[in-house]
């Protein structure tokens, strides 16, 4: 099978136009065919009325030399025109050519013209007296010359078509080759992109659309690689950060402690504090598993009727202590109900309550609430405290994204709660999203879809 995209077309191109030139011809060539033998059968008609008339007209309707001469000038000048005229009884009176079959014009006589094939014949009687038949006039005329004529005709429509079909594959192949340039300069612009070069742009053509549009296709493709790959990139650096602070303070502690004798209180400090960061740890590494799997799609939902006054309550009440030790209160204004994974609901919910009590400032309230509009269900989570900028709040829900601020007090979170919340609106066909409201209020906001 022909791979080359400039080889089909040049094929499927000179395929069709043999067909149609080869169409055009059939019908040129049948249409010669039928209009050479209607000009064949006219011709033996006229002759058959001609000789005919010119037998009524002769003295007495005999058969003389004057009638036969009359017949002969009728009949001169016409090639393959062979004339026959016989009594009723079946005797020859007159021929004008042995060429003709024997028997064409014996047997019950066919009146009319008919066209057999390799000739055209017609009988007519003739009456030189009002209804006493006198005489069967046959005419035939041969179709030699008509077969000549289109015999050269098809003959010529052949080499036609042959010649076409060749003249446009070569002119399809220089046209398809010429068209096809653009492509080929975008396949080398491709080729020069590597993963160091993900930064370049391809030169889309403008014409054809066809190119242009796989090149704008191909650009956009490489910004979301890029932008991919720059999120893998801090990503992979936030993760190593990460990871290297509880590992850091593990070997420090160990190596203090290893550094002289130590008491039992001692030790058992050592491996409570070790134990914390054990547990970060191992939080840290529950979140990336979750995403993972969110990424994968490999996360199942179980989704139910939550009662979100019913729930919303619950997990405030879980959250007291945190807010208490916070100065903070949790407010919760909500009702209705929705469809959703329950244990992912109160997961994403709760890390967005964590996350506003550890940043709401003291003597503040963190207020819960909820609106629908055209069936989707939107849950708020405000707090009042240091406004997130407007250039991280686009952020703030990627992985290990945290503000300088929020950096030195790294031990206080993993960095992935907002990317998990994320990942579950995802998983619900909704959208988590963030803003900054007036009087330094900061809102999140999770977003489920009509059920």
């Amino acid at each position: 099978m022909m791979r080359s995209l400039a080889g089909r077309l040049v094929l499927l191109f000179s395929i069709l136009v043999s067909v149609a030139m080869a169409s055009m011809g059939a019908y040129a060539y049948y249409s010669l065919d039928a209009q050479l033998r209607s000009r064949d059968a006219e011709i033996v008609e006229a002759k058959l009325t001609q000789v005919a008339h010119a037998i009524r007209d002769s003295d007495g309707g005999m058969w003389n030399h004057d009638i036969e001469h009359s017949v002969a000038d009728l009949m001169r000048g016409y090639d393959g025109l062979a004339l026959r005229v016989r009594s009723i009884k079946g005797k020859l009176i007159y021929r004008t050519s042995d060429a003709l079959p024997l028997d064409f014009d014996l047997g019950p006589p066919a009146l009319g013209v008919r066209d057999e094939g390799a000739w055209v014949t017609g009988k007519r009687i003739v009456e030189t007296v009002p209804g006493t038949p006198s005489a069967l006039v046959s005419v035939a005329k041969s179709g030699v010359d008509r077969r000549q004529v289109v015999g050269r005709f098809g003959k010529s429509i052949a080499i036609g078509v042959l010649v076409g079909v060749v003249l446009t594959a070569l002119v399809g192949a220089l046209i398809t080759r010429r068209e096809l340039r653009p492509a080929r300069s975008l396949v080398q612009q491709v080729n020069r992109i590597n993963v160091e070069q993900l930064s370049y742009r391809v030169s889309a053509p403008v014409t054809p659309t066809e190119v242009h549009a796989i090149g704008v296709a191909f650009n956009a493709m490489l910004e979301r690689m890029e932008a991919g790959y720059e999120r893998l990139y801090r990503f992979s650096a936030d993760l190593a950060h990460d990871l290297r602070t509880p590992l850091n303070n593990l070997i420090g502690h160990t190596e203090v402690a290893l550094s002289r004798e130590r008491t039992v209180a001692d030790y058992v400090a050592l491996l409570e504090g070790n134990l914390a960061e054990y547990q970060r740890l191992s939080r840290m590494i529950d979140a990336m598993l979750f995403l993972a799997r969110a990424d994968a799609a490999t996360a199942k939902l179980d989704c139910v009727s939550v009662d979100l006054g019913a729930e919303l309550s619950k997990l405030a009440g879980y959250f007291t202590v945190l807010s208490e030790d916070k100065g903070v209160t949790i407010a919760v204004s909500a009702s209705g109900w929705l469809s959703a994974d329950l244990m992912m609901f109160r997961r994403a919910v709760g890390n967005l309550l964590s996350n506003a009590i550890r940043h709401a400032a003291p003597g503040s309230t963190v207020v819960v609430s909820c609106e629908q509009a055209q069936g989707d269900v939107t849950l708020h989570v405000s707090n009042t405290g240091t406004p997130i900028p407007d250039s991280d709040l686009e952020r703030v829900f990627d992985r290990f994204h945290r503000g300088d601020q929020a950096r030195s007090n790294s031990d206080q979170s993993t960095g992935l709660g907002l990317a998990i919340v994320r990942s579950i609106m995802e998983l619900h066909d909704g959208k988590a999203y963030a803003a900054t409201l007036p009087d330094d209020v900061t809102r999140f906001s999770l977003q489920f879809p009509a059920t």
